[in-house]
């Protein structure tokens, strides 16, 4: 699986960080999808240490019913006492509701202390970065159409078919995910040097994601 290992270059440059047990929450089947593809092989080598939860919340998802989801699913007495020790993420992207800032807003409040995986404007946005570094903003029909290149997909393919797990498997062996990881750390601290973060500012970082946050992580213990 020579596609999904970081350089050593840059193993040298970033530290080791170990995962441990941690509990993703997702919007969708393509970011559960993509989350799983890490999460199958690191769970597969049976470190006591590390475990990778993937949780889903499909019906009418949006950044919302995500954040009500791992909410509730956290009430729950039995699951609150399993994943009590968890890192906590939350997975969406920012096409809806409108009232995306005040959702950002309140998981950041939350007593789960959920760290906040976001892309702007869509998930896909990441996944493109995986083949091109995008520093313009791009409507939802383009990141699919450019996806669509890419992947050799006839127009309106895309969106036919992301929620089927060799979409995945596809972008990230033909795709490069060290190149994705550095073009999001690059946006990423652009707009930090503007002086912009997702707490505040989400609607004007676009395009935006900060998922390579969790995936480096994963790259580094599958490089091991």
């Amino acid at each position: 699986m020579p596609r999904t290992r970081l350089s050593p270059k840059r193993l040298i440059e970033t530290k080791k960080v170990f995962i441990g047990h941690v509990i993703v929450f997702c919007e969708g089947y393509t970011e559960r999808n993509y989350m799983d593809y890490f999460a199958k092989i690191i769970n597969n080598r049976n470190n006591k240490y590390t475990n990778i939860k993937i949780e889903l919340e499909i019906a009418g998802g949006n950044a919302q019913t995500v954040l009500n989801y791992a909410e509730e699913f956290l009430l729950d007495e039995e699951n609150n006492k399993n994943y009590s020790l968890y890192k906590k993420y939350l997975v969406f992207d920012c096409d809806d509701p409108k009232d995306i800032q005040s959702v950002i807003t309140t998981a950041n409040e939350s007593n789960n202390e959920y760290e906040l995986l976001v892309s702007n404007y869509l998930f896909e946005t990441w996944l493109l970065m995986h083949f091109e570094n995008i520093s313009e903003d791009l409507s939802k029909r383009n990141t699919y159409r450019n996806l669509e290149e890419h992947l050799s997909l006839k127009k309106t393919q895309y969106s036919k078919k992301k929620n089927n797990k060799g979409i995945i498997r596809q972008i990230i062996s033909n795709g490069n995910i060290d190149n994705a990881i550095q073009y999001a750390k690059k946006l990423d601290m652009k707009y930090i040097e503007d002086g912009k973060n997702i707490f505040v500012s989400i609607m004007k970082m676009n395009p935006y994601s900060n998922v390579y946050k969790l995936i480096e992580q994963f790259m580094i213990e599958i490089s091991e």
